[in-house]
């Protein structure tokens, strides 16, 4: 088993009271599913205030006899023996009876998590939150289920309300950690886990996440260290993947696609590595090569940021805006509010005689990121089509500025 997959089993399973079960469809080798099972003191409460009622003579035991407890506990033992449709039925059934029992909603969201429904499985799982917000485990089941859809920053601001209510919940670490390096804010990778590799520094889940960001961030001899840590244990396609990052960092594009080449012979289903390999190849081949690669990464993972981003750009320069839009929508998915991936969404209503609209983003974009050379590029052709040559000849003159600025930051350029 790879780093990345035991980093991604130790992550899948929220720390809720669980039984580990076998799904009734066959899942690789007898793939062994994590069913959360919630807390009970929500649901023992409500029934504490049943028969509560019935000793008053308001209700008598015949009438609550059968229905709620009995179908809360044959929902239960049918997700316990993996039949996750039947529990879904029963939990709903008995959740329409009394939709205040946190605790069977929980599970339901469970359910419907194993089952991959996990747009509803969140439904259910705010829902629950909101019953009960102190109920262990449920915040993490939540960030989970967000994971899993692409919504990483939702997903990273619910670990990050767990981590700091359980610091020494590994799971939410890992996952906070994994979550920060989709976004690509290296930095708090870094931050998050340095202590974590101090306190444990055998964990190579810990070793490959800080190492990656430690790369990315340029700060690559430390970074590479523990690249040789992840060598020492033997082979591995995380290793030959970070050292290809490496030299990435270091404009070996030749070098790193040899390695990424290595890691994808190695392990052709760890995340990002196509991403890295189609960027080689964008550079040392040419767009399709580099297309192929993108497509790769997306069948691994369908909300990979920069696989969406790039194929939607590729797609835009090939006047194909209705499939790049569909790429470019998954990469906003995946970080809100992105400028790049808002730039091509720009330039396609650019292109599609959507002026005023493509203005609107563009003018955004650049007040909140003034170095954006091509917003501004497209904020002056969007102008000029306005027929406001005033503000088009402003754009003009900030993009001579900017690409001067950039010109002189070249290695070898004298200052005058």
């Amino acid at each position: 088993m790879s780093i990345y997959e035991r980093l991604h089993l130790r992550a899948d399973a929220a720390r809720l009271p669980c039984r580990r079960v076998r799904s009734g469809a066959p899942q690789g080798n007898g793939t062994i599913k994590r069913v959360a099972l919630a807390a009970w003191g929500p649901v023992m409460d409500m029934w504490r205030a049943i028969f509560l009622i019935v000793s008053l003579g308001i209700l008598t035991l015949d009438a609550i006899a059968q229905t709620p407890q009995e179908l809360v506990q044959d929902a239960i033992s049918k997700q316990q023996a993996g039949d996750l449709e039947g529990a879904v039925r029963e939990y709903r059934q008995f959740l329409k009876m009394h939709p205040e029992a946190a605790g069977v909603r929980s599970n339901l969201g469970a359910a419907l998590a194993g089952l991959g429904q996990f747009a509803e499985a969140i439904t259910e799982y705010k829902v629950a939150l909101k019953q009960a917000p102190a109920t262990p485990g449920l915040r993490l089941n939540l960030a989970l289920a967000y994971y899993k859809t692409g919504r990483i920053s939702d997903a990273a601001a619910k670990l990050v309300k767990v981590h700091e209510d359980s610091p020494e919940n590994n799971q939410a670490i890992l996952l906070l950690g994994d979550c920060y390096l989709r976004m690509g804010q290296n930095k708090d990778v870094i931050r998050l886990l340095r202590p974590e590799h101090q306190k444990n520094p055998d964990d190579m889940a810990i070793v490959y996440l800080l190492g990656t960001a430690l790369i990315r961030d340029h700060q690559v001899d430390e970074g590479q260290a523990l690249v040789d840590r992840i060598l020492r244990n033997g082979e591995s396609a995380e290793a030959r993947f970070m050292l290809g990052s490496a030299k990435m960092e270091a404009s070996d594009f030749a070098g790193a696609r040899e390695e990424l080449a290595k890691a994808i012979a190695l392990n052709p289903n760890l995340p990002g590595v196509h991403v890295l390999y189609a960027q080689t190849l964008q550079i040392t081949a040419g767009p399709e090569e580099a297309q192929k690669e993108f497509k790769a990464e997306l069948a691994i993972d369908s909300y990979n940021y920069m696989a969406n981003l790039q194929m939607g750009a590729m797609l835009r320069q090939d006047q194909k805006f209705d499939e790049a839009k569909q790429y470019l929508t998954r990469a906003l998915e995946t970080r809100p509010g992105d400028f790049a991936v808002r730039y091509q969404l720009a330039a396609i209503a650019l292109s599609e005689g959507k002026v005023d609209e493509a203005r609107s983003e563009l003018e955004s974009i650049v007040k909140e990121s003034p170095q954006f050379t091509e917003a501004h590029v497209s904020l002056s052709l969007a102008y000029f089509r306005l027929k406001r040559p005033g503000d088009g000849n402003r754009e003009k003159s900030i993009v001579e500025k900017l690409t001067a600025e950039a010109q002189a930051k070249q290695p070898g350029v004298k200052a005058q």
